[in-house]
């Protein structure tokens, strides 16, 4: 499955580490990521640039794991917003996100 990571970013010190390690928990129950937090950020891009970028990121994906700060982020609330509109899957914690099938 595709999962696109959504969680606060802006004002957060430490959201690299903590993308990092959903990507890595992802990634080790077989899944493709999108990671937000792969993107750095420079003062001549608007945050509804990266807004943009990120989009079309979390277009690409099957589902969405929403990080535990994902309320503290108006980016992310607008990434659940988005997820509902395509009708992805929604994940809250990792423990909910199934481990990825393999298909020989």
């Amino acid at each position: 499955m595709k999962v696109y990571i959504a969680g606060k970013i802006t004002g957060d010190p430490d959201y690299k580490r903590k993308f990092h390690y959903a990507e890595k928990c992802l990634k080790a129950m077989g899944h493709s990521i999108m990671n937000p937090a792969w993107i750095d950020g420079y003062s001549e891009f608007t945050w509804l640039d990266y807004m943009q970028i990120t989009h079309e990121m979390q277009k690409k994906c099957d589902a969405v794991l929403m990080l535990a700060d994902w309320k503290e982020s108006k980016g992310a609330m607008k990434e659940f917003e988005y997820a509902k509109s395509l009708h992805q899957q929604i994940y809250f914690d990792l423990e909910e996100v199934p481990i990825a099938e393999v298909i020989l």
